[in-house]
């Protein structure tokens, strides 16, 4: 089975962010690709964050399930086959399953006559995390965030490719020391792990926990006296 993927460059950039750069965690190192008969689920995560984004596909007959993984030198070569000027057009994908010669599989992207065709890095794509009891876990959890919670501002500047320009991002955690969850919609979801604040080395009070914010504005937003006349005038 081949599916038509219409808006592969946005994908891509919506999870491209949060791939892991270390050589040494291989499976994390690329996107992480899967169909399930009627969707195509894409996921990266470099364990601090991780985003998910889900895309219809055409029905068939027989529903082809199948999973692969495509790293920094694929991703590359697509974004090279697929300008995003060219997008729309759509890009038929075809998954080639593993052999006893190619036990990694292989996948073949169509684009506008022309075909590229990257291993399935299955063995990879293997280790790669099970990130439904991840994300079920968290979307389980209630909003509990009464308490102040840290989180990195790099890891936040992720999101700015998870939506298009001015479209609402819900955002929501069960407590302080519980992902952050980042959603669109209803095709796009990520988590954002928060900073552990060590209580052993002063904690709250290094970082700025909210009463100490509160106490550091206080003086600047005090109500202004009322101002004084200074001298007099005619009746």
């Amino acid at each position: 089975m081949s599916i038509v993927i219409t808006d592969l460059p946005r994908l891509i950039g919506q999870l491209a962010p949060h791939i892991s750069p270390d050589d040494t965690l291989p499976p994390l190192t690329g996107i992480h690709l899967e169909v399930t008969g009627t969707e195509l689920v894409g996921a990266a995560t470099d364990r601090y964050t991780v985003a998910i984004t889900r895309r219809a596909v055409e029905e068939s007959a027989e529903p082809a399930t199948w999973s692969a993984l495509l790293d920094s030198a694929d991703l590359r070569a697509l974004r090279a086959l697929v300008p995003a000027r060219t997008a729309a057009a759509g890009v038929r994908l075809a998954y080639e399953a593993p052999t006893e010669q190619d036990p990694d599989g292989g996948l073949a992207f169509t684009h506008e006559g022309r075909t590229l065709r990257l291993s399935a890095n299955l063995r990879r794509d293997a280790k790669f995390p099970r990130w439904r009891q991840i994300l079920s876990t968290a979307l389980e959890g209630e909003p509990r965030l009464t308490e102040p919670a840290a989180f990195d501002p790099r890891y936040l500047a992720r999101w700015a490719k998870a939506a298009e320009r001015h479209a609402p991002v819900t955002l929501w955690s069960s407590g302080p020391d519980k992902p952050l969850v980042i959603a669109v919609g209803g095709d796009f979801v990520g988590l954002q792990m928060p900073v552990r604040i060590d209580l052993r080395h002063g904690g709250w009070a290094q970082w700025g926990d909210r009463s100490a914010v509160q106490a550091a504005w206080a003086p600047l937003l005090a109500p202004a006296e009322e101002s004084v006349p200074t001298g007099l005038r005619a009746a």
